[in-house]
């Protein structure tokens, strides 16, 4: 590619002890029309928000903006966000979709640039978000510093979408992967080891604590008996919800007394409410199963604390915070050994199984999971060291290094740099010859 002008106009800012700035980019945030998308973002953005300077755009799919809320800004506290329309054909044209994305927003990106001269671009997933983050880099003569989430498993196994991954990851700065399994996709990509960290995420352990069940369940205006199995997540067939219906009937034999809640509403993936509707009626399973929709992540707390057993079978995941919380709330899971669920939950807090297909073997691990006496305080001590500060200073320290790297590289220099071990997630040690 040739140089943009915007690349010539505004060299990189030389001064390295600045207060960074930085753009974060990403499809997957709340927004007025669905305030629940992307909250796992939202939480690590605003801890890193009191550490530096930071001004997120979020795009929405022209469709959804429509008939959603005409509003293109707001803000969360001391976040400003935009919202800029995101033009492409639904379900057509999937690998143009990282270059309709950066077409749809490098004009108002430039705009916002004329006050906020950032000198980091974050983006979140590989494709397509980061895919038009690498061509914004490219534009505006920034580093990106990428984080992948879980849906890299999906792009991998198609050949174009694989391509594309490969392509974004190669020309970020940086690499941050939220688990161990995610980060074997750039070094199989060719991205060089140094250049990737693997910051999990964090559970914010105020909002989900050890409740009561039958306090939880009163505030739920719940009956105090009967077993209560839930299952947390955006409606998708990725998900498994239909899953966990499926085995239903195999539990119920043995355990009469039982409820499903399924909490959750749509998201940017397949909405497949319609269907499982249908699962439950043709099982039979309409006084098993509830259905509530989206709820606030306070109100999640109260369900996981009124709960028994959380269960989750989804196709895949990189680190999911809803099993974070659930522990935190001292709930035992059930859940498929997908991404870095089977480092997350030891056999003390949870029974995991392999194939999210099998439903006999679901129905088996929830039977004992209802069975098993479950020590609360021990499961949810496990995650207590998890907390969203330490991650916004890991993640501040790997911004670092992907700035001093672009303006060491764009000067003519050197740079090594070794990732600083303190676990107050102090600055980078940065050594620089020229």
């Amino acid at each position: 590619m040739s140089k943009s002008p915007a690349a010539t106009r505004n060299p990189v800012r030389a001064s390295s002890s600045a207060r960074l700035r930085v753009l974060v980019f990403t499809t997957v945030f709340p927004n007025p029309g669905m305030p629940l998308h992307g909250t796992f973002v939202l939480e690590r953005i605003r801890r890193l928000a009191s550490l530096t300077d930071i001004e997120v755009v979020a795009p929405i799919p022209w469709f959804r903006a429509l008939w959603t809320y005409p509003l293109v800004r707001q803000s969360y506290g001391i976040l400003n966000i935009r919202h800029p329309r995101f033009w492409y054909i639904p379900r057509l044209l999937k690998s143009l979709r990282g270059l309709f994305l950066f077409l749809s927003v490098v004009r108002q990106i430039g705009r916002l640039r004329k006050g906020f001269d950032f000198d980091l671009i974050d983006a979140h997933f590989a494709y397509p978000d980061g895919f038009a983050a690498v061509l914004l880099g490219w534009w505006f003569r920034r580093p990106v510093c990428i984080t992948l989430r879980g849906t890299i498993v999906q792009w991998w196994g198609r050949p174009i979408g694989k391509s594309l991954c490969v392509w974004t990851m190669r020309r970020a700065e940086r690499i941050i992967a939220v688990a161990e399994s995610l980060a074997v996709y750039p070094r199989l990509g060719g991205v060089p080891h140094h250049a990737i960290a693997v910051i999990p995420n964090a559970v914010d352990t105020e909002r989900f604590k050890l409740t009561d069940r039958t306090v939880a369940r009163r505030n739920l205006r719940l009956g105090d008996h009967g077993k209560l199995l839930v299952s947390v997540g955006h409606i998708s067939p990725r998900k498994g919800f239909h899953r966990v219906i499926r085995s239903l009937p195999r539990v119920l034999e043995h355990v009469r007394d039982l409820t499903l809640v399924i909490i959750g509403g749509r998201g940017a993936e397949e909405d497949n409410s319609a269907a499982l509707d249908e699962l439950i009626e043709r099982l039979g399973l309409s006084r098993y199963v509830s259905m509530v929709g989206a709820k606030p992540p306070e109100e999640v707390a109260l369900w996981l604390s009124a709960a028994d057993v959380f269960i989750l079978a989804s196709d895949f995941e990189g680190c999911p915070n809803v099993v974070l919380e659930a522990m935190a709330c001292g709930r035992p899971l059930v859940a498929t050994k997908v991404g870095d669920i089977e480092r997350m939950v030891p056999s003390f807090a949870g029974i995991l199984f392999d194939d999210p297909e099998d439903d006999l073997a679901i129905a088996e691990c929830v039977k004992m999971a209802l069975s098993r006496g479950w020590d609360d305080e021990r499961i949810r001590q496990h995650v207590l060291a998890r907390s969203w500060d330490d991650v916004a200073h890991r993640v501040m320290a790997e911004w670092g290094l992907a700035v001093e790297a672009f303006r060491t590289r764009a000067s003519g220099g050197m740079v090594t740099a070794a990732r600083n071990e303190d676990p107050s997630g102090a600055a980078p040690i940065i050594k620089r010859r020229e």
